[in-house]
């Protein structure tokens, strides 16, 4: 499963139907607005989503080493980890405004 924190809970899209394009769009949007109140949830997010970019590239890295990249692929694990830098910028972003 590919667990992704979203608003009040997580996705649980299974892994064989690879990266959802859908996944942590509020985030990486210009229109997302925040407030301090939201610190500690943005931070949470931002850890969730630093774990789950390191497993990600872990997984392509040994999925690949078992020349096994194309499955990799197959999987959404490349995606995965393309979409997470990004996510977590947006969210660190969103929280050096915070501090301003």
């Amino acid at each position: 499963m590919l667990k992704t924190r979203v608003a009040h809970g997580y996705c649980s899209r299974h892994e064989a139907a690879g990266a959802c394009r859908y996944a942590n769009i509020c985030e990486t949007c210009d229109n997302f607005v925040t407030e301090p109140d939201f610190r500690d949830a943005l931070e949470a997010h931002r850890s969730d989503i630093q774990a789950l970019e390191a497993e990600a590239e872990a997984e392509a890295e040994a999925e690949a080493e078992a020349e096994a990249e194309a499955e990799a692929c197959d999987r959404g694990w490349s995606d995965e980890a393309a979409r997470h830098p990004r996510v977590a910028d947006a969210l660190t972003d969103h929280l050096h405004r915070l501090n301003r």
